[in-house]
């Protein structure tokens, strides 16, 4: 909580309209159904920094504001509910950014039927990804492409080993059962 205050203090929000008591008193009354609400919908590890994020655009609104927000509770629900929108919206660009077009891919061989037949693999492993929830994707990435140990990956995403080993479970047999059955 100091330092919170303390953050507010560099942004120059503090000792404005809100003193320090009355940002505390709604930050003790408010923070622990924001972190409630965030946990369901936001990675362990972002919750405190959502958290903190959404106080802090509450108290620099409330310093510009004249008038006094007359239920925090739900202004710092909206404020919550547009900072995940916010990191949904880069975490999305920043997917795009990194696609890579099957035409792209270049694929050895000079037969034109393996190819074709290896392109549409690639299709498959593709829409069968994007179908994936994105804890699991997230996981089944981490370990085949960056090539992390379930371990470094359970410290990164919050989950226990067995969760990692659950998830990536479950990406090996629904890849597997497009492999077998097409």
């Amino acid at each position: 909580m100091i330092g919170n205050i303390q953050c507010l203090e560099r942004a120059g929000v503090a000792d404005t309209q809100m003193g320090d008591a009355a940002f505390a008193e709604i930050y003790r009354a408010h923070a622990p159904g924001l972190l409630r609400f965030l946990s369901r919908r936001a990675e362990r590890q972002d919750l405190g920094d959502l958290v903190n994020e959404s106080f802090l655009r509450f108290a620099i609104a409330q310093a510009k504001c004249s008038t006094k927000v007359e239920n925090p509770a739900a202004y710092l629900m909206r404020i919550a509910i547009n900072l995940l929108r916010d990191r949904a919206r880069m975490e999305a660009r920043r997917t795009f950014a990194r696609h890579v077009s099957v035409d792209d891919v270049p694929i050895a061989g000079d037969d034109p039927v393996r190819q074709l037949e290896a392109r549409d693999q690639i299709d498959q492993v593709q829409k069968a990804l994007s179908r994936f929830n994105p804890r699991t994707r997230a996981v089944f990435l981490a370990q085949r492409l960056d090539g992390l140990s379930h371990k470094e990956i359970a410290a990164q995403t919050g989950l226990s080993g067995s969760g990692v080993e659950y998830h990536m479970a479950k990406a090996i047999r629904h890849l597997d059962r497009i492999r077998k059955h097409g």
